[in-house]
């Protein structure tokens, strides 16, 4: 029998109250009546439209129980920088250097999923920034997480995986660093497009994706897209960690645009409906069965959990008479179970 597939979502959490920095911007995107279904459940409707509020450690609690009834595996949590002490590892994007005072709001939810009860149902990753530069205490606290039974593990090694293309002065550095102190992370680096002729890869042990950015007319045409971007990846001569995607439809940041990154005005597909969802994961296992060497490391991504802002998102979401519309994620279990069933291949 073939090894389990454990599928991860991609956990970037802005729905934050107003008053932080990125919860304003998040709420300013989505907090619109053309919008608003795309809210996550737990937002809330006011007089003069949506907020998202402060939550606590019980309503962290309720989100990770619904993904992990859901069949998801782990959440991989975009690890930031909060700028404790000085730093050693990597360098300050000045360009990007005015959001460094705000980067802490984005490891709320990573920090509940660690101190909550149900980390015992869902494990975790992290995604360091290699255009970001960590302190010693900030990657101490991530040696520890690695040691703890939540975290991932591929080969019996911590997954780690490194965001914004490979960076191999900077995955030298984190290599060593977590050597120092008796870890040997299984590190795949994310990379779009074709692989440089020439240039050396075999620092990292795998390459994969954060999402699958395209334009779509429909949700089958991004799924052909994302099949197309995994058989690319081959190319690096990695393993891969393929790459599902629930959608990438960034119309919300489109029409009212955030300072840190920017995005075409083009067609993007919807999220998919349960037969389209079917096709995503049929794409998805016909890659793993047609790359059986490469393809082998046991875990998937998915875009996303939370990525509303996106059009990635498999939490559920606000109803139109404020109830939690929970219909995607009901139709991901269902079908993540049947492939599942099938160790690896879909029923005929």
């Amino acid at each position: 029998m073939k090894q389990q597939l454990k599928i991860g979502a991609i956990n970037w959490d802005a729905a934050l109250p107003e008053d932080t920095y990125f919860g304003g911007y998040a709420i300013r995107s989505l907090g619109t009546e053309e919008y608003a279904a795309q809210l996550p459940y737990f937002a809330q409707k006011t007089e003069s439209g949506y907020a998202f509020p402060v939550r606590s450690q019980a309503d962290y609690d309720r989100e990770l129980q619904l993904a992990a009834e859901s069949g998801l595996d782990f959440f991989a949590y975009c690890w930031y920088p909060e700028g404790k002490d000085a730093r050693s590892i990597g360098q300050r994007n000045e360009r990007l250097a005015f959001l460094e005072p705000h980067l802490h709001e984005l490891n709320t939810a990573r920090r509940l999923y660690q101190s909550s009860p149900m980390n015992q149902k869902i494990g975790m990753c992290a995604i360091l920034f290699s255009i970001r530069a960590y302190s010693d205490s900030e990657l101490e606290e991530l040696c520890d997480a690695m040691r703890q039974d939540y975290y991932v593990t591929v080969e019996g090694r911590p997954l780690l995986i490194l965001y914004l293309g490979h960076q191999p002065a900077f995955t030298a550095q984190v290599k060593a660093f977590f050597a120092q102190r008796g870890l040997n992370p299984y590190i795949a680096f994310i990379n779009s497009g074709a692989a440089k002729a020439g240039e050396d890869y075999s620092i990292c042990e795998a390459v994969t994706a954060y999402t699958s950015y395209h334009e779509a007319k429909t949700f089958d045409e991004l799924t052909q897209k994302t099949y197309a971007d995994n058989v690319e990846r081959l190319g690096y001569g990695r393993k891969v960690i393929p790459m599902l995607s629930l959608g990438w439809n960034p119309m919300p940041r489109v029409d009212r645009p955030c300072p840190w990154v920017e995005y075409e005005r083009t067609d993007y597909a919807g999220q998919p409906d349960e037969e389209e969802l079917y096709r995503a994961f049929e794409s998805l296992y016909t890659f793993l069965e047609e790359n059986p060497e490469q393809a082998d490391t046991g875990v998937a991504l998915t875009f996303a959990w939370n990525e509303f802002e996106e059009g990635g998102y498999l939490c559920p979401t606000l109803g139109a008479e404020g109830q939690c519309d929970d219909h995607l994620l009901r139709a991901f279990a269902a079908i993540k179970k049947h492939f599942a069933a099938g160790a690896g291949k879909a029923e005929e």
